[in-house]
């Protein structure tokens, strides 16, 4: 294939999307749906322009991180005045052309490689993707000539009774010489029932000077749905997550129920790992080898290492779990955590920027926040480290070997050192030395010859 320049229209505001946010920056398996396409193209290796409308500064933000660039479409008067925008690019660019919707995040590289090496190798003026449907109403129909070629795309509300017969439809996916399509952008006019500019009237001038161009027929006709709706929007996020499920399936991942598991196309995961049914794995999620997600579990930009065991109902955000740890059930850790390897976060404990190290135990109904806790410690259930004074966020750090009592309350600033034990109940408001224990409320060192207390 020649160099690629393509066209990306991304102008519309959406209104059957009855929202505040224009359609293409709607989600789609945790992308935006204007970001599926982009990728899609890349995979192409193409220099990517987008014309944009309708919030063109949110859409141009996102579009710039990916690389693209974006031309501003002031008024939406039909697709052939979306592209115009973009002339100058085109009449700078040499060879392929290829043009197709924000909305239509399903199209495959292959379909897109197919159309632009059919259009070069025919020599064709352009090319666009065809479809067959038996109920075709609201698309644009393609009315062959004798041979083959497309002659004229008809638009719905133009189109005779009889047009409106025809099965083929068109898909608004095109490939152009750019110097064919440069020349007939030149000769559109606003002549039809919506008083737009169509792109489709560059199939016209093109017959008129003598150009081919070629039907190029997509067998699977959900790569050419376009997002209109909710219910599109719907349709299109089932069937992208079925194609993310299959390829970790594919790739060593055993998925329980395929049908009630949601993957982001961000996330990736370790062969031999199981996802139960019911969980949502989202954005940068990484999963190693040799891991268990139970049901009902939520991981957002979680780095999972190998042979971790997460039980169910656990939610896990920007936090990293190191291998062999154990969760859950019903555990949240909360972003900046970090469990070391051979962990255990057990039932109702909720951690916060917290630091468990290797194979501490928080096992029970806790709350770690702002706490870095060191090798070997066991913390007690019902434990609380009281980390916010009203104000400010303070923090505790438990050294390594430690044993906190069931029900103990630590008032941070603290810390604790290694060996240290707190009795059950206990309220420690003050530093414990290595090897001490402390006791009460509030807490005091534990004297065993003295069988009592002392202030620590």
């Amino acid at each position: 294939m020649s160099d690629l320049l393509s066209i990306i229209l991304a102008a519309g505001e959406g209104t059957r999307m009855k929202s505040d946010l224009t359609k293409v920056l709607h989600q789609v398996a945790g992308k935006a749906m204007v970001e599926h396409v982009i990728d899609n193209i890349n995979e192409i290796n193409s220099q990517v322009v987008a014309v944009v409308g309708h919030q063109g500064d949110k859409v141009s933000k996102l579009l710039e991180g990916k690389g693209v660039k974006s031309v501003l479409q002031k008024e939406q008067l039909g697709t052939g005045h979306a592209v115009l925008q973009a002339a100058s690019y085109i009449k700078e660019h040499q060879g392929s052309v290829l043009i197709l919707y924000g909305d239509t995040p399903l199209l495959s590289p292959q379909r897109l490689k197919r159309l632009i090496r059919q259009r070069e190798e025919q020599g064709a003026a352009a090319a666009v993707l065809t479809a067959y449907l038996e109920e075709p109403s609201g698309y644009g129909r393609i009315i062959r000539d004798n041979n083959g070629y497309i002659e004229r795309i008809v638009e719905e509300k133009d189109a005779s009774s009889t047009e409106k017969e025809i099965k083929e439809i068109n898909s608004g996916v095109y490939c152009f010489d750019s110097k064919c399509l440069e020349a007939a952008l030149t000769r559109l006019d606003n002549n039809n029932a919506q008083q737009e500019y169509y792109l489709t009237d560059t199939i016209s001038y093109i017959n008129e000077t003598d150009g081919v161009i070629i039907p190029v027929v997509c067998e699977d006709n959900n790569e050419i749905i376009g997002v209109n709706d909710r219910v599109n929007l719907s349709l299109v996020e089932k069937i992208i997550r079925k194609r993310i499920n299959n390829c970790h399936m594919k790739n060593g991942v055993t998925i329980i129920d395929p049908a009630v598991t949601y993957i982001d196309e961000g996330v990736t995961i370790g062969r031999d790992s199981i996802i139960y049914p019911f969980t949502y794995l989202a954005g940068k999620t990484e999963i190693g080898s040799y891991s268990v997600v139970g049901s009902h579990c939520r991981l957002n930009n979680a780095k999972i290492a190998d042979k971790v065991n997460i039980v169910d109902h656990c939610i896990i955000q920007d936090s990293k779990i190191s291998d062999g740890v154990n969760i859950g059930p019903f555990a949240y850790i909360r972003p900046g955590s970090i469990v070391e390897k051979g962990a255990k976060i057990g039932d109702f404990v909720e951690l916060k920027k917290a630091r468990i190290g290797e194979n501490s135990k928080v096992p029970h109904l806790s709350y770690a926040g702002d706490v870095e806790i060191g090798k070997g410690t066991n913390v007690g259930a019902g434990t609380i480290f009281a980390n916010y004074d009203g104000q400010d966020k303070h923090k505790t750090k438990i050294g390594d070997n430690v044993f906190i009592g069931s029900n103990t309350t630590i008032v941070a600033p603290i810390s604790i050192g290694d060996g240290g034990k707190t009795g059950a109940g206990s309220v420690v408001t003050k530093d414990v030395p290595e090897a001490v224990t402390v006791v009460g409320v509030p807490a005091r060192t534990f004297d065993k010859t003295k069988g009592g207390s002392e202030d620590n």
